[in-house]
């Protein structure tokens, strides 16, 4: 299924952390998805990118709500208030919270392997 979305601007944190976010609308996913991390594929004006998607709340930070957050890999642009359509790939893990952001860092960057080998 493709998912479309607007992007917003979020707390900044993916970018603090050397792993910059699109914030979009987490209502756009089924209430019944799996909360986690997954493998996505991002279509950004035309151009298909391999990215890592994060649904549910960030727990880490002590959040509640369900964000939908997504790192496109090879991307660095400033592309608030447009509209991005993805599709959601394999599973990769469940929410979890993490004691730290260097442990944080660690794990997205082992959700990028897992979620794209090659």
């Amino acid at each position: 299924m493709i998912y479309t979305s607007i992007i917003r601007k979020g707390q900044q944190l993916g970018r603090q952390i050397s792993f910059p976010t699109l914030n979009l609308d987490p209502n756009i996913l089924p209430n019944t998805q799996k909360l986690g991390v997954y493998q996505a594929t991002v279509v950004v004006n035309k151009k298909e990118y391999k990215a890592v998607l994060f649904f549910g709340p960030k727990k880490t930070f002590e959040e509640v709500t369900n964000v939908l957050e997504i790192n496109l890999l090879d991307f660095d642009q400033e592309i608030y208030g447009q509209s991005v359509s993805f599709t959601l790939g394999k599973f990769i893990r469940p929410v979890i919270k993490f004691s730290s952001l260097e442990e944080l860092k660690k794990q997205i960057a082992r959700d990028i392997k897992l979620a794209w080998p090659n």
